[in-house]
């Protein structure tokens, strides 16, 4: 398959093999985290394309070390029963082989109603409290908001998933366990946190300028809203142990990233991913973030049209110190 050369080669720099490269202590060894962007088109008209995107996760998670998977919210377009039902197959086909984040985005919610969304009767609090990796809810009846806890190359990672605009209290509690859960790395994932000029979305600043800003939605259906900057002020800056801030939510060119310094001078990268304006609702493209020793590989890859991203703006490198 034209994909597989780049793409081994991508993760398996410094293996052993026939090509004689020297192998790195198992510790070094490069892994990669998918981040699936906005599936909202695919789960409600071409749940063939979501198909290819979690069997090709399943099948190749182990030549490829993928350990985590995150999906950046909008999983269905229209929080219907069908697309949670086409949503929550794959949800299993992924979580047979590595660990799954979900948030929710806009799109996952009844929007007659306030924060009422199918994805917790899809992905379960019993079944997400039953991980191994499982670290803690915001509520205990949902799993809008949770985190998880992963040792991966020796290290301990927490990832920190939190709802479409979350709630001031959801900031809070988010606060609260970075404050009190120690981990060597913190990966922060939300629907809405970066618009495509790599800004954050910040409603003081930018108002309507940056479409689709989480405040900009009608008060009476979303009363209580965070937007990117306030998710930084509140959750992000204060800890030096956050990294990475993934998000997606942007349908019209909807690629972004940007380095931020934190209050005690680390950097963040923030990045956006969301290929819905593209053809078929996004094309199957999806993020392959390889962490190396000393950098993080960002490719995107679509197991549908199996090939990479041709847009420049679709593979670049990370600074990273593990």
């Amino acid at each position: 398959m034209r994909w597989w050369p780049a793409l081994l080669g991508l993760w398996a720099c410094g293996v052993t093999g026939a090509s004689g490269r020297e192998a790195p202590p198992p510790d070094d060894a490069p892994w990669t985290m998918v981040v699936l962007p906005d599936t909202q088109i695919y789960t409600s008209l071409y749940p063939e394309i979501w198909t290819a995107q979690s069997h090709w996760i399943a099948t190749h998670a182990a030549e490829l070390g993928i350990r985590l998977v995150v999906q950046v919210g909008d999983v269905t377009d229209g929080n219907t029963p069908i697309e949670w039902q086409r949503a929550q197959t794959g949800f299993a086909e992924i979580e047979a082989v590595t660990s799954l984040v979900v948030v929710p985005g806009n799109h996952d919610y009844d929007v007659r109603q306030q924060r009422v969304s199918g994805l917790t009767a899809a992905w379960p609090v019993a079944h997400v409290a039953g991980l191994p990796t499982f670290g803690g809810l915001f509520e205990a009846d949902r799993t809008d908001n949770h985190y998880q806890r992963l040792e991966i190359a020796g290290q301990s990672w927490l990832v920190l998933g939190l709802e479409w605009g979350p709630r001031p209290a959801v900031l809070t509690w988010a606060a609260d366990v970075l404050d009190r859960e120690p981990a060597d790395h913190v990966i922060v994932a939300t629907h809405a946190y970066l618009y495509n000029d790599g800004q954050r979305y910040d409603w003081a600043r930018w108002m309507e300028h940056q479409r689709w800003n989480p405040h900009a939605y009608p008060t009476a259906i979303w009363p209580e809203v965070s937007d990117g900057e306030e998710i930084w002020q509140r959750v992000v800056t204060g800890h030096g142990h956050v990294d990475l801030v993934v998000s997606g939510h942007v349908a019209v060119d909807g690629v972004g990233r940007a380095t931020s310094m934190a209050a005690d001078g680390h950097p963040v990268h923030e990045v956006l991913q969301d290929y819905q304006g593209n053809p078929h609702g996004g094309d199957g493209y999806l993020r392959l973030f390889t962490f190396h020793g000393n950098r993080i590989e960002v490719r995107t890859f679509s197991p549908w049209l199996d090939r990479f991203s041709p847009d420049r703006k679709d593979g670049f490198a990370l600074p990273w110190q593990p």
